[in-house]
């Protein structure tokens, strides 16, 4: 009878741990939440698109940093190392090739916080993107072509680290809100790009949240792009009538006004 008794008081003591853990685990999850919204999730490119921006609010626990990464698709890039040859001529040297490689790598911090939270640990940050890519032939200096590359992407617009643009607008509840004004360059392709948010802790990443932005054309820009990729052979003898007419009309507005010597 005893035995009995023991058998039939375990799953009550296992049921009322069960509870306790969970309640913990629902109450850490809480504090670290991290909630984002877009202003628009589309971003439409007209003829005369010359960029944008992108609002951002959202909330985080109260005693973490927010970082925003927006990030493009990954590819393979192809470039070429240049050199110099018998030591004064500068040339093409090698073909290097990184591998995954975002098209575009923005970030967005707090003022004078960039440093501590865009360190290689949490995964964010130029330091954490080349332990990220790869890059062939393995015997060329990866940190050297991924640092020409990001200097050429940020003259782009589409990679850097925006210090300064995260504000917190004071307190919700048990966490605080902020906001943030992404710059969208024009040189920023049709696609789908990823926005997420990361709340920063005590060195840590202790919450994170993300959105899907979309960047498509709207108007000419897409009834040309239309017509390249869907309708080639009508594309390209309007193409041909347009460089003939274009042509014609230049020799009728210059004829007569100079010639060759």
């Amino acid at each position: 009878m005893e035995i009995k008794n023991q058998f039939y008081m375990k799953p009550a003591i296992l049921v009322s741990a069960l509870v306790f853990l969970l309640a913990f685990a629902t109450t850490g999850v809480a504090a670290d939440q991290v909630q984002m919204e877009l202003s628009t999730r589309v971003i439409r490119i007209p003829a005369f698109y010359n960029g944008t921006t992108l609002e951002v609010t959202g909330t985080v626990p109260a005693d973490a940093d927010v970082v925003i990464r927006v990030m493009g698709p990954r590819e393979d890039v192809h470039l070429k190392e240049k050199g110099k040859v018998f030591g004064f001529l500068w040339m093409n040297k090698t073909d290097v090739t990184l591998g995954n490689t975002p098209a575009v790598y923005m970030l967005y911090v707090p003022e004078n916080r960039g440093r501590e939270l865009l360190s290689p640990k949490l995964g964010l940050g130029y330091q954490a993107l080349e332990q990220e890519v790869s890059l062939e032939p393995a015997s060329e200096d990866k940190s050297f072509v991924l640092g020409e590359y990001v200097k050429l992407m940020e003259k782009y617009g589409v990679y850097n680290d925006h210090a300064g643009t995260v504000m917190y607008t004071g307190n919700a509840g048990p966490g605080r809100s902020f906001s943030a004004t992404l710059t969208i360059p024009p040189k920023m392709k049709p696609g789908q790009y990823q926005v997420q948010c990361y709340a920063v802790r005590d060195g840590r990443v202790s919450g994170q949240t993300g959105d899907t932005l979309t960047i498509e054309l709207t108007g000419m820009p897409a009834l040309i792009a239309n017509m390249a990729y869907n309708h080639a052979l009508t594309y390209g003898i309007i193409a041909v009538c347009i460089a003939i007419a274009a042509g014609l009309l230049m020799g009728m507005l210059f004829k007569g006004k100079g010639g060759a010597h």
